[in-house]
Order: structure tokens, then sequence, then C-alpha cells
């Protein structure tokens, strides 16, 4: 006999298919409608993904129950934390105060070289119509600059939410970790028997882009923030560690990230020399574009399975579609939507061209 397959469910096939799709679509708008609060759900689910193979082998190999399993898993994390924290937080930290202090030196010296310039500027022998020229383009950078500087002040005032959802997440996740075990199994007893053997196989494969995600992300990150450590460093600039950090940090932000690394490397190398801040602009421009040309599509996009110019594409559209957050899920939600597609085109296009008629043999 043949065996039934999932287009193969009798007179009600459409009936269940639209039941289905009406779910899928009416949870994707109550998602859509309440997306102001699941910033700490969504840091509690990526918690629990990350932290649920450790859990699980925790409690597979140590047979201890759950709750303990998961306050392990914690106290791991945490312990690594601890360990990096002693050796980087006092030389962050160190650096950080450091910077404070020169800042208002910093200001008074750049004050001080644009008022240089500008007698400069007006003593030289310019023509009238050169020199309208050059004061309207002045005026028209200092207005963009200064739109750029308070788009960076309002984007980190933006994550001061994100700050509140990491220290709620762990709570969260707890309970997500705790009632894991519960919630696959009630997983498993809604989807249809016939159904189950394709879901596996499609949360398998999701499973393997989101992991690859992540790992391609943080190889970025790390490159990033390697490559601006030694740039500043070769051009002699103070606090190469601190911008390192900070710029690898943020390089999770496509476009805000960049920016809030090189601003740091530039203002410390104007107290050195123009020309010197002219050298470590250049470099965050080169490192970006290395980054967003070659490294990030290559390796995310390869952990991912997607193309490099897919990879650039999810980024400017969800960008363009939800801000700082389609910037952060463009890439690993186009990775789940190709998969998911890809899903369904084995089960619905292929399975639709096979010969209706027969029996399997």
């Amino acid at each position: 006999m043949k065996k039934a397959g999932l287009f193969d469910q009798g007179p009600l096939r459409w009936y269940r298919w639209g039941l289905l799709f009406g779910l899928v679509a009416g949870g994707a708008w109550l998602l859509w409608a309440v997306r102001a609060i699941l910033l700490p759900f969504i840091f509690a689910l990526v918690l629990a993904y990350l932290l649920a193979p450790t859990v699980d082998g925790i409690v597979r190999y140590a047979r201890i129950n759950r709750v303990a399993a998961i306050f392990a898993a914690y106290a791991l994390v945490g312990v690594t934390i601890a360990v990096a924290a002693i050796y980087l937080i006092p030389l962050l930290l160190q650096e950080s105060l450091e910077v404070i202090h020169l800042v208002p030196n910093l200001v008074t010296g750049a004050q001080s070289g644009w008022n240089a310039w500008l007698i400069r500027f007006h003593q030289a022998p310019i023509p009238p119509a050169a020199r309208n020229a050059i004061t309207q383009t002045g005026a028209h950078l200092q207005g963009k600059l200064w739109a750029a500087l308070r788009q960076v002040i309002s984007a980190m005032f933006g994550l001061v939410p994100g700050v509140v959802s990491v220290v709620v997440a762990p709570v969260l996740g707890f309970y997500l970790l705790k009632d894991l075990d519960r919630v696959r199994a009630r997983f498993w007893q809604v989807v249809p028997v016939n159904w189950q053997e394709a879901v596996y196989k499609l949360g398998f494969d999701v499973d393997g882009a989101l992991s690859g995600f992540i790992r391609g992300q943080l190889l970025v990150a790390l490159a990033v923030g390697l490559l601006s450590t030694v740039w500043v460093a070769m051009l002699g600039i103070p606090f190469s560690a601190l911008i390192g950090v900070v710029a690898g940090v943020t390089d999770v932000i496509p476009y805000v990230g960049p920016i809030a690394g090189a601003i740091p490397a530039v203002l410390l190398g104007l107290n050195r020399s123009p020309l010197i801040a002219l050298y470590a602009g250049a470099g965050f421009v080169a490192i970006h574009q290395l980054e967003g040309t070659v490294i990030a599509p290559k390796v995310v996009g390869d952990s991912v399975g997607l193309h490099p110019l897919a990879v650039i594409f999810a980024i400017l559209a969800g960008g363009e579609l939800a801000g700082v957050a389609g910037l952060l899920l463009g890439v690993p939600l186009a990775a789940v939507l190709k998969v998911v597609l890809s899903h369904l085109y084995n089960r619905v296009v292929i399975a639709l061209d096979r010969p209706s008629s027969g029996s399997v043999e």
C-alpha cells in the first residue's frame, strides 16, 4: 500500500491547512503587536538555546535533577565570566578611568585646533567664490557630523532597555530550561504522527543554521576586535585594548557598531595629530569594509548556508523594516526562512510532481 503522505489526508486536508496557516498568521500578528515587550523573552530564548545542551549533558552524566543542572550551568558560565573579568576588567577599568580624565583635554585641544584652522582659513588668499563654497561645505559637513553624533547617542540610550532585558533574561531562561522537557513532550503530542519525521528534520536544520550564525557572528566580532586593537596599537594611540573591546562588542550591531568603535580611536588620535586621527579613521573604514564585504558574508554566510549577497540583503532589509532589532535579527531570520522554504519546497513541489496514481510495491 502507498504510504500516507503530508498531502494525503482525505477531504479535510485543505481545511487543516487553512486552520494551520490561520493559527500561524494569528500568532505572527500577535507577536508583532506586542513586540515592544518581547526583548527580554528573546534574550531568554537565546540563553536557553545556548545552555540547553550543557544542561542536558549535566543531567545525563552527573545524574542530578534538572534544577540542580541549571544552577550548575549558570555557575559554570559565571565562573567563566569571572575568570575573564579577573584578567580583563582591571585593565579595561584603568584605561576607562584614564579616558574619562583625558576627555576635557581632548575637547579643549580639538576646539583650539579648530579655532587655529579657522584663523588660517580666513587669512589665506582664497577667491571669494571658493571661500563661500568651502564655508558652505564645512557647514554642511558639520551638520551631518552633529546629526550622526546625535544618532549614536540616541542609539546608546536605546540600549538601556536591552541592558534591563539582559538582567531579566537569566530568570526567564531558568524557567524555560526547567520546563524544556515538558515543552518538548507537549509539542510532540500536538504534531501529527505522520508529520513528526519532517518536523524533526526541519528543527534539526534550523538548529544547525542558528548555531552556525552564533558561531560565525562571534568569530567576526573577535576578528574585528583584534584587527582594531592591532591597528590602534600600531598608530601609537593609547588604550588600544579598550578600543578593541568596544569595536568587537559593538560590531554585533551593523552600521551603528563601526561608528561607535571608530569614534574613540579618532578622538584619541586627534590628541596626537590630525594625521594620526585620519589614519585611525581610514583604518576603521578599511577594517569594516573588509568585514562587510569579505569576512562577515563569508564566515556568517558559510555558517548559515547563505550566499554573501543574501547576508548583505538580509542586514539591509532588517534595518529598513525593524531598525536596530532588524539589523541584529535579519541574518538569523533569513537563515531560518531559507531552511523552512527548502523543506516546504521538498514537501510541496516535489510531492506534487510525483505521479499520484500507482502504488508502492
